[in-house]
């Protein structure tokens, strides 16, 4: 397996410093991003790691909250104190932003199952590989689909419950829905827990696609 990249802090030191401020410092009633996402990014547990994440995935996200797409109380008091700018620059920076992965498989999930899921699919249950769409190495294809690799399985496995049961309904033509119907609860920790063992988006490069003009 690849070894893990460093953190690249390129992008902080030429991030907009009204994004930083957000990210360490928070504004009004909503938190700073990295108290609960981490100085770099990095996750952990049940919440997400952003870094590497297509920088249009987490605008869209963020304006998915607002609109109640997506639920989660701390997220939509968050995301509605943001201007649609401020939503499209801290995409640009955590899509820059590169850290070692934290992430380890924790659910007991069956790893060649996982794997299977990812790269394979099973057409079986009408369901594609991970891969397939969030492209090769579970890298993210931007706009739409996210990094995978390296993500935290409990945050992973949650969606997949999220998705199933109807609390989370913002993907392009139900995909993750039906997908996330089909697998059933050995299934979402099995690929949970094989994305976690994945190394991250790595220090050269990102989500095919990704465009990381300010």
């Amino acid at each position: 397996m690849p070894s893990q990249p460093p953190a690249r802090s390129g992008s902080i030191e030429s991030a907009n410093p009204a994004v930083l401020k957000l990210i360490n410092d928070g504004r009004g009633p909503a938190w700073a991003c990295s108290s609960c996402h981490g100085s770099e990014g990095q996750g952990g547990e049940t919440v997400p790691r952003l870094a590497g994440l297509p920088s249009g995935y987490i605008a869209k996200q963020l304006k998915d909250y607002v609109a109640g797409d997506r639920h989660n109380e701390t997220m939509t008091l968050v995301a509605s104190t943001l201007t649609e700018d401020e939503m499209t620059g801290l995409g640009n920076y955590y899509s820059r932003l590169r850290s070692p992965s934290n992430a380890a498989p924790s659910l007991g999930g069956d790893l060649e199952r996982g794997e299977q899921l990812a790269l394979e699919g099973d057409w079986s249950l009408d369901v594609p590989g991970c891969f397939s769409c969030h492209g090769p190495s579970g890298f993210g294809v931007a706009p739409g689909f996210p990094s995978l690799a390296a993500q935290h399985p409990a945050y992973t496995a949650a969606q997949l419950a999220a998705w199933a049961g109807g609390q989370r309904d913002n993907a392009p033509v139900a995909l993750m829905n039906h997908i996330a119907i089909a697998l059933d609860d050995d299934d979402r920790r099995a690929v949970a827990d094989y994305l976690a063992t994945l190394p991250p988006v790595p220090a050269t490069g990102g989500p095919a696609g990704d465009d990381e003009d300010e």
